[in-house]
């Protein structure tokens, strides 16, 4: 049973923080064209049960969005090392909003480990819907 949600469900925390890294896709979909990035799952560090933190070095076309248009984000997470639906492999859509910060808490605890990132994505999640 495909699982839907309002927050961070148990299985999804497990594959958000498999110990291997997997891609991540962060989508605008309202922007015309859409506007599409990645980063990797060990990056985030998830907050609260409707809150995690996305690293931006770069960015720039989905940060434009967001302050010019307020657009919605759909984030893509996945691995096979968890048992899906239909046999091996896990993944979700992630339906939210996001913000760019540059400084405060968010941003000095993702800089202590990531020294390199310009801004933090503050991820609210509205839905949570597992695909396979």
């Amino acid at each position: 049973m495909l699982e839907e949600s309002t927050t961070l469900s148990q299985n999804f925390l497990e594959v958000i923080s498999d110990p291997q890294p997997e891609p991540v896709t962060i989508v605008s979909y309202q922007a015309s064209p859409a506007h599409v990035v990645n980063t990797w799952s060990s990056y985030i560090k998830v907050v609260d049960d409707s809150t995690f933190l996305v690293p931006a070095a770069g960015m720039r076309s989905i940060e434009a969005d967001i302050a010019t248009q307020n657009s919605q984000l759909i984030l893509t997470f996945g691995s096979m090392k968890f048992e899906g639906t239909e046999g091996p492999g896990r993944g979700y859509h992630v339906y939210a909003t996001g913000e760019f910060v540059e400084a405060g808490k968010y941003f000095d605890l993702m800089k202590a480990d990531l020294p390199w990132l310009r801004k933090v994505m503050i991820v609210h999640v509205q839905e949570v819907k597992q695909k396979i």
